[in-house]
C-alpha cells in the first residue's frame, strides 16, 4: 500500500514538473524583444526588429508584457514622460529593460510625472543601463497635474502627492511582489519642480512602497531586490527609500526581505543615501555614500546620515565609505535608528561627517559597530552652545524611540574594535543617555591630537548595565572622561601610522605600528556561533582583512596587529590607491600610494568588460584623459609584481 502511494505521489510530481517545463518553454517561445528609438522609430512599426522600432513611451505603456519579454531602448536617445511597465515576468523569465546600439545610456526624463519608471503590482522585472532624471514642472500646459490614463499618477492617495517625484517607484498594493534586479543605472536630479524652493526634500531616486489597507492583505511585502553598480546623484531627499504604509506598520514580523545594495555610489543626496524600513536580510556592501544631507541645491532637505535602518531585521553594512554627511540633526556617516534587531556596521570607513561616527537609538536588539575607521567625524557645534544636544559625537547611544516621551532601552548594544581619529579643530562628545540598556564599549581607540578644545564624555546610567573596558584614549589631556570610561583603559599613544595632525583621508594610515601599546591588549570576543548573533562573536577578521583569533587577545582598534602575525599587506597596499574625481567626464587622477615603489600595469575596462586603456609605468601618480569615453561605470585594474587592486569610476 505504501509503495503504491509513493508511486502515485512521484508520478504526480513528475506530471507537475512536465507542466511547468512546458509552460516555461512556451514563455520562451512567446517572448518578444521590442526595440524603441525616439530618433529612428515609428509607433506604427511592429517594434520587433532594429529596422522597425517603436518611437514613444506611450506606445510601450499601451502594452501588457509577458514573461521573457525584453524592451530595448536605443543608446543615446531621450524620452519625456513616465514609463509604466505593465505585466509580470517569472523567476526563470523576467521582463527586461535594457539598451541597444551603443555604450551611452538611453535617457528617460520624467518630465514632471510622478516617476521616470513606475511598476505597480507587477514583479520579476530587471532594469539595466538607463539614465533617469525628473525635475520638470508637475503641471501640464493647462495648469493641471500630469497623470497617466488608468493611474492616479502624481495625485495617488499613498503619500505621493503632486509635489513628490521619483526616478523609479515600485508599489505593492495589497499584494506581495518579488524579484527585481536594477543594474548600471544613473539616476540624478530628482526634484518636484525646476525651481520651487518650497518643495524641498520631495525627490527620491528609488522608492519601494508596500501598501496594505485590509485585514486580508496584511502580509504584502517586496522581496528579492538587487541594486548593483548604480549611481544616484542629486536628489531632493533620499537616494533609495524602502517604506511600508497602512496596516503593515502595526506588525513587527511583516518585513520586506532579501534586499541587496552592492557597488553603488550615492552622492549629493539632499537627505540620506539609503533608508530601509521594515526590511529583513539587508546587505549593503562596497558602496560610497558621499555628501548626504547635501545643500548644493536649494530644493534639498539639507540633512541626512549616509544610511540608517529603521525597524529592520538582519542588516549588514560592510566595506562602505560614509563621507561628508551634513545637517543640523543626525547626519552621521551611518546610524541605527530604533526598533531594529541584528544590525551590524563593520569594516566601513567614516570620514568628515558633521553629526559624528556612531549613533544608536532605542528599542534595538543585538546591534552595533565593529572594525570601522572614523576620521574627523562629529565637528558640528550646537547652535545654542548646549552640551549633549545637537553637538557632534564620536559615540552616541540613546533610548529614543519616537517623538513621544516613552523611552525604550536596548538589549545587546556593541561598539568594539573601532578606531576614531579627531584632529585639533574638533571636539566631538561621547555620550550615553540614562538607562540605555545592555551596552558594551570596548577595544576602541579614540585618538585626539594634542591641542584643541576638551572632548567631553558623559555616561548617564543608573542601572549599571553598561560594560566599558579596554579602550585607548589619547591624548588623555584633551578628554574630560566620565568615570565609567576609566575602567581598564589605556592612555598611551597607540602610535598610528598617520603623522599628520589634521588627519589623512586614507584608512591605511590608521593602522598601528609594531611598537603600539594597543597590541594584544584587547578583550577577547568568542561568544555565540549563531548566525544571527553577529556581534557576539568577533567576525573573524579586522578592517584590513587580518585574522582575529577567538582565543588570543586582539589588538585594540580596527587593525588586528598582534606582534606575531603580519599585516595583510595586500589589503593595506590596495587601500592606499586613490582615484579621483569620481564621477568625472574629463580625466582621472590616480595616486598609487604604497604601490608607487613598484612597476605596475594600469588597465581600464568599459561597462561591458572590454579593455579601453592600458599603460605600464612606475610613477607615483598619473593623469588619464577619459573625455573620449562613453558614459558608464568603468573598472580600473592596477597590478604590480606582487599586488593588485580594482577601482570603479563613473564617467558621466
Amino acid at each position: 500500500m505504501y509503495k503504491k502511494s509513493m508511486l502515485k505521489y512521484k508520478l504526480k510530481l513528475f506530471v507537475i514538473y512536465l507542466i511547468t517545463l512546458v509552460i516555461n518553454l512556451n514563455y520562451c517561445i512567446l517572448a518578444n524583444t521590442y526595440y524603441v528609438s525616439n530618433t529612428l522609430g515609428d509607433d506604427d512599426n511592429d517594434g520587433l526588429s532594429l529596422e522597425q522600432p517603436f518611437k514613444s513611451i506611450e506606445k510601450i505603456n499601451s502594452f501588457y508584457f509577458n514573461p521573457g519579454d525584453t524592451i530595448l531602448f536605443r543608446s543615446g536617445d531621450l524620452w519625456k514622460g513616465m514609463l509604466w511597465i505593465k505585466g509580470s515576468g517569472s523567476v526563470q523569465n523576467p521582463i527586461i529593460l535594457d539598451s541597444y546600439g551603443g555604450d551611452i545610456r538611453p535617457i528617460i526624463n520624467g518630465y514632471g510625472y510622478q516617476a521616470c519608471i513606475l511598476i505597480y503590482n507587477d514583479d520579476n522585472i530587471n532594469i539595466n543601463n538607463l539614465e533617469l532624471f525628473n525635475e520638470e514642472s508637475h503641471l501640464d500646459s493647462l495648469g493641471n497635474v500630469k497623470k497617466l490614463t488608468g493611474f492616479g499618477g502624481a495625485s495617488n492617495s499613498w503619500g505621493s502627492g503632486k509635489d513628490v517625484r521619483f526616478g523609479i517607484k515600485i508599489i505593492a498594493n495589497n499584494q506581495s511582489l518579488s524579484n527585481y534586479q536594477l543594474n548600471e543605472l544613473y539616476i540624478h536630479d530628482i526634484y518636484p519642480t525646476p525651481d520651487n524652493i518650497n518643495n524641498i526634500h520631495k525627490g527620491y531616486g528609488i522608492k519601494l512602497e508596500t501598501q496594505s489597507d485590509t485585514l486580508i492583505n496584511l502580509y504584502n511585502t517586496i522581496s528579492n531586490f538587487d541594486l548593483t553598480d548604480s549611481f544616484i546623484y542629486r536628489t531632493g531627499h533620499y537616494g533609495f527609500w524602502i517604506k511600508s504604509l497602512g496596516l503593515n506598520m502595526n506588525f513587527d514580523d511583516i518585513k520586506n526581505d532579501n534586499i541587496k545594495v552592492l557597488d553603488c555610489l550615492f552622492e549629493h543626496t539632499g537627505g540620506s543615501g539609503f533608508v530601509p524600513n521594515k526590511s529583513s536580510n539587508v546587505l549593503v556592501e562596497n558602496c560610497i555614500f558621499n555628501h548626504s544631507g547635501s545643500s548644493i541645491d536649494q530644493r534639498m532637505w539639507k540633512r541626512g546620515s549616509g544610511m540608517w535602518p529603521f525597524d529592520c531585521y538582519n542588516v549588514i553594512a560592510q566595506q562602505n565609505y560614509f563621507m561628508n554627511a551634513r545637517g543640523p540633526q543626525d547626519s552621521y556617516g551611518s546610524h541605527i535608528d530604533y526598533g531594529n534587531e541584528n544590525v551590524v556596521f563593520q569594516y566601513n570607513y567614516s570620514f568628515n561627517n558633521e553629526g559624528g561616527f556612531v549613533e544608536i537609538l532605542g528599542d534595538n536588539i543585538n546591534c552595533g559597530y565593529r572594525y570601522n575607521i572614523s576620521v574627523n567625524d562629529g565637528y558640528r557645534l550646537d547652535p545654542n552652545n548646549q552640551l549633549w544636544k545637537k553637538r557632534g559625537k564620536t559615540f552616541f547611544i540613546s533610548n529614543f524611540c519616537g517623538s513621544n516621551s516613552v523611552r525604550c532601552p536596548n538589549s545587546g548594544t556593541f561598539i568594539y574594535n573601532n578606531t576614531s581619529f579627531v584632529n585639533d579643530t574638533l571636539s566631538p562628545e561621547i555620550y550615553c543617555w540614562p538607562d540605555v540598556g545592555d551596552v558594551h564599549i570596548f577595544n576602541n581607540i579614540v585618538f585626539a591630537t594634542s591641542d584643541g578644545d576638551v572632548i567631553p564624555t558623559l555616561i548617564e546610567n543608573d542601572s549599571n548595565t553598561i560594560d566599558i573596558s579596554h579602550n585607548i584614549f589619547y591624548d588623555v589631556n584633551r578628554f574630560y572622561l566620565d568615570e565609567d570610561l576609566w575602567n581598564i583603559a589605556i592612555y598611551e599613544d597607540p602610535e598610528l601610522l598617520n603623522t599628520d595632525p589634521l588627519g589623512t583621508d586614507d584608512p591605511v594610515y590608521y593602522n598601528v605600528s609594531n611598537e603600539s601599546s594597543a597590541i594584544n591588549q584587547g578583550r577577547i570576543v568568542n561568544g555565540s556561533d549563531e548566525i544571527t548573533d553577529y556581534l557576539q562573536n568577533n567576525g573573524g577578521r579586522d578592517f584590513f582583512g587580518n585574522i582575529v583569533s577567538s582565543n588570543i587577545p586582539p589588538t585594540i582598534g580596527a587593525c588586528n596587529y598582534n606582534g606575531t602575525n603580519e599585516f595583510n599587506v595586500s589589503n593595506i597596499i590596495a587601500s592606499s590607491v586613490v582615484t579621483y574625481p569620481n564621477p568625472t567626464s574629463t580625466e582621472i587622477n590616480i595616486e598609487l600610494g604604497l604601490l608607487s615603489n613598484d612597476n605596475y600595469l594600469i588597465s581600464i575596462f568599459d561597462p561591458k568588460g572590454d579593455l579601453v586603456y592600458a599603460l605600464e609605468d612606475n610613477n607615483s601618480s598619473l593623469k588619464i584623459d577619459v573625455s573620449h569615453l562613453s558614459k558608464g561605470v568603468y573598472t580600473i585594474h592596477i597590478m604590480s609584481n606582487k599586488y593588485q587592486t580594482n577601482k570603479k569610476v563613473l564617467i558621466n
